[in-house]
């Protein structure tokens, strides 16, 4: 089950025990960081945005990741200790971000 589909006395007794589920990511479909790291972390885990996405619904709420987005891929980069340059939407070369994107910031 869901974190956002749990009763509030079920999403205290998560946090108590690991501070991260009252850490939402996703506000549209009330994703926590912990739900993201667990899909990262499991067996054949999520290496891609898509793959965080269908695996625990982060960024399929109304927004469709304008919000979350960046917060994924600095987690997925983190967590798989890559640069956020090397994090893909799904295969090859689906790059989230180039660096392209610095020198027109600039």
């Amino acid at each position: 089950m869901r974190f956002a589909d749990k009763s509030d006395e079920e999403k205290d007794s998560l946090i108590a025990n690991d501070p991260l589920y009252g850490h939402i990511i996703c506000r549209c479909e009330q994703v926590s960081e912990s739900e993201i790291l667990q899909a990262i972390h499991r067996p054949v885990g999520a290496r891609t945005v898509d793959a965080v996405k269908r695996r625990v619904r982060a960024g399929m709420g109304r927004c469709q990741g304008g919000f979350c987005g960046s917060r994924v891929i600095e987690i997925l980069a983190r967590e798989l200790g890559v640069s956020e340059y090397e994090i893909r939407k799904r295969g090859e070369a689906a790059y989230m971000l180039s660096h392209e994107d610095d020198e027109a910031a600039k």
